[in-house]
């Protein structure tokens, strides 16, 4: 279906339409949140929010660029879903959580399907994760998580392209602590309700004097899921079991010295039968498949943190040393039929070692503010992959070696207006090496990829009032060149370069009723070049390519209001244009190789309109609780072809609870009304392939603390 674009709209000068944005903001906003009267209660203040987007301590309002944020609470909530939670709150935001991959999609910018690096960085107390979201564990014990949208390179370097999460364990307690939770629910099923079950529980206080404190957390979750194999009748083919352990030790020697040490380690063991023919002679209903081969996916991921923070006579020392592990271990019904092919087997490895080291000025009043660092990893990734009847095997090895120099200033031209400047000089060399061997032979063949990137940044930003920031922000981003691991078939097919791209934004964000309410607006614009992407080559097999361009354009609101003691709103809306501006590509027509111009289409994954709105209700230590959450999306397409078309749709969650002091109950369900949402689509030989969403959900949660 073709979709006609947004109209464009007369562009205003920058500096023109942030003067005429700034005294209508708090006018527009506070019309929901009105002053109390004379006789009201005195007004609940929303609580101060810092942040540590751009490696020093800040409140967000100060930072010059998208920053959202989700609390422990929302992370740890049965409702949250997972990383589902971030597209419930931030607006231009799309997660695909399937068997094949887990990738967040920010603002219409993926990287090539299946591919080991994604556009979007994901770090675990401060240590990058190099295939992003995919590996990342479920935290048992999360703290706050930021979501920074738009290029990140200038500090944070490789795979920041689109944006970046951080997320965190919580840090010890001084004073002996601890709770538990036990959540069991059902899932709507094709033949009826499948139990599922979670239990978290974290302790946490002082070890030895006043000196060292620890804390251990954990959490489980099993799940039979709603899959259903018509071929044999099973009902595994959709199963999770998933444990993760957290521990923490904070050690302070001294009055100016902090050492962290985190540990998390994760082991998943899920059922890979999920996908199904929407339509062909194979076609079956929602959650029901039609596989003759068992499939399975287990995989294991830990991540490793030493924080080390030195406070000093006018600058402040941070060092990180990280290490990251990750296996994963499949096999997989390569048709999803009943058809005598031979199953997809795969074996990952990746290992990653990382040093950060940081001085930032040490005081965050000061006039001018400026940070300076150097990083430098080693990644070793080996991955043995088997596909097809007759059986062809790609063993493949990647060694990685990356070393970069950064800093960032921030002056302050006037007593309001500051001025930043940020920039990161970013060397990968890698090493690629792969083995093909099948029927038709034996062949060995690598490449070697050497690449320099300069990713500079550029901010401005007013503060227009006590309750108002201004600014504006343009910055390159890049995501690495790699290996095609999946599908090559000679030295030519095997690499590919780094893309890159630059974009602006605008915006302005503050508080306004007192306190009680906060709002953000934020618009962007990103062109993309040397994009990566998926090419057919003769012989059927595949290829990246660095062939295409792309254009990005929109905008963003969030509202966050206190509307009483007890109530709180939470809004959100996203609107983007996201097109390809140059895409020739091959593409199979009835089995014939045939060139496609795509230029125009919609990048996938990219909707047009995103929204999420909700209530929630708390009477404090004691007494009712309760949230109401609708989010939805516009329809936007899995594929770049633009063929294969997810419809528009709102899910809603609901929860209600009653806290007896230290002891919670709660009666909750998401996806109320049942809406199926595609988690991915591709288009097959025998028809469509798709694998369903999560199904309707309704359980009970007990929480305890002490």
């Amino acid at each position: 279906m073709t979709h006609p674009p947004l109209g464009t709209p007369r562009a205003l000068p920058l500096s023109s339409a942030l003067l005429c944005l700034a005294p209508l903001f708090p006018a527009i906003t506070g019309q929901a949140l009105a002053a109390d009267p004379p006789d009201a209660p005195a007004a609940v203040e929303l609580a101060p929010v810092t942040v540590e987007a751009r490696q020093w301590k800040e409140d967000v309002r100060r930072t010059p660029g998208s920053v959202e944020v989700l609390t422990p609470q929302e992370q740890d909530s049965p409702l949250s879903g997972g990383l589902a939670v971030v597209a419930k709150r931030s607006p231009n935001v799309r997660i695909e959580q399937s068997s094949v991959q887990t990738r967040i999609v920010v603002r219409g910018m993926t990287g090539a399907d299946t591919t080991l690096q994604d556009p979007l960085g994901f770090f675990v107390n401060d240590v990058a994760l190099p295939h992003g979201a995919t590996q990342a564990p479920r935290l048992p014990d999360p703290a706050a998580l930021e979501i920074l949208k738009g290029p990140q390179g200038s500090l944070y370097g490789r795979n920041t392209e689109a944006g970046a999460v951080k997320a965190a364990s919580a840090d010890p307690t001084w004073t002996p602590s601890g709770w538990a939770s036990l959540s069991t629910g059902f899932q709507d099923g094709p033949d009826g309700w499948r139990p599922t079950v979670t239990a978290t529980g974290r302790v946490s206080g002082p070890l030895g004097g006043d000196s060292v404190a620890g804390s251990l957390a954990f959490r489980a979750e099993d799940a039979k899921g709603t899959g259903l194999n018509r071929f044999d009748g099973s009902r595994n083919g959709a199963e999770t079991g998933r444990w993760t352990l957290s521990g923490g030790l904070e050690a302070r020697p001294d009055d100016d010295t902090d050492i962290r040490l985190k540990s998390i380690v994760e082991r998943a063991e899920l059922g890979k039968a999920r996908l199904r023919y929407l339509s062909g002679p194979h076609a079956t209903g929602r959650f029901i498949t039609s596989y003759d081969t068992p499939s399975w996916d287990d995989s294991t991921s830990a991540v490793q943190s030493l924080r080390i923070d030195r406070r000093g006579d006018g600058f402040d020392l941070t060092s990180v040393t990280g290490w990251t592990h990750y296996r994963r271990d499949f096999q997989m019904d390569l048709d999803g039929t009943p058809l005598p092919t031979l199953p997809t087997l795969s074996a990952h490895r990746d290992d990653a070692l990382s040093q950060e080291i940081r001085l930032t000025s040490a005081d965050p009043r000061a006039r001018l503010r400026w940070l300076a660092g150097l990083y430098a990893h080693r990644e070793w990734t080996r991955l043995d992959f088997r596909i097809g009847t007759p059986r062809v095997r790609r063993e493949t090895a990647i060694d990685q070696t990356g070393l970069a120099g950064f800093g960032q200033v921030e002056a302050g031209l006037t007593d309001a207006l500051r001025l930043g400047l940020g920039g990161r000089l970013e060397w990968i060399g890698q090493s690629g090496r792969q083995t093909l061997s099948g029927a038709a032979g034996h062949a060995v063949y690598g490449q070697d990829l050497r690449h320099t990137t300069l990713l500079p940044r550029v901010s401005l930003s007013y503060e227009a009032g006590p309750g108002a920031t201004l600014y504006a922000s343009y910055a390159r981003g890049y995501l690495p060149g790699g290996y095609n691991y999946g599908t090559a078939v000679s030295r030519d097919t095997l690499a590919y370069a780094p893309e890159h791209s630059w974009t602006a934004e605008a915006g302005v964000k503050g508080r306004f009723a007192g306190g009680r309410g906060e709002a953000g607006l934020a618009v962007f614009h990103t062109r993309t070049t040397d994009k990566q992407i998926l090419d057919l080559v003769p012989g059927g097999t595949q290829k990246v390519s660095n062939a295409a361009e792309a254009e990005i354009l929109g905008a963003e609101l969030s509202l966050t209001g206190r509307l009483s003691e007890r109530w709180t709103l939470f809004g959100s809306g996203g609107l983007q244009r996201a097109k390809a501006t140059a895409y020739a590509v091959t593409v199979s027509r009835n089995g014939v190789l045939v060139p496609a111009d795509l230029s125009g289409n919609r990048l996938p994954m990219a909707a047009h309109a995103t929204y999420a709105l909700s209530v929630h209700y708390d009477e404090g230590e004691r007494g009712w609780f309760g949230q109401l959450g609708v989010n939805g999306s516009g329809p936007y397409f899995f594929d770049s072809e633009n063929t294969l078309r997810q419809s528009a749709f709102a899910l809603v969650d609901a929860e209600i609870g009653y806290r007896f002091a230290a002891v919670e109950l709660a009666l909750w369900a998401g996806n109320l009304f049942d809406r199926n949402v595609h988690a991915r689509a591709v288009r097959a030989p025998l028809g469509v392939l798709a694998e369903d969403g999560a199904a309707r959900e309704v359980g009970l949660r007990v929480r305890a603390a002490w």
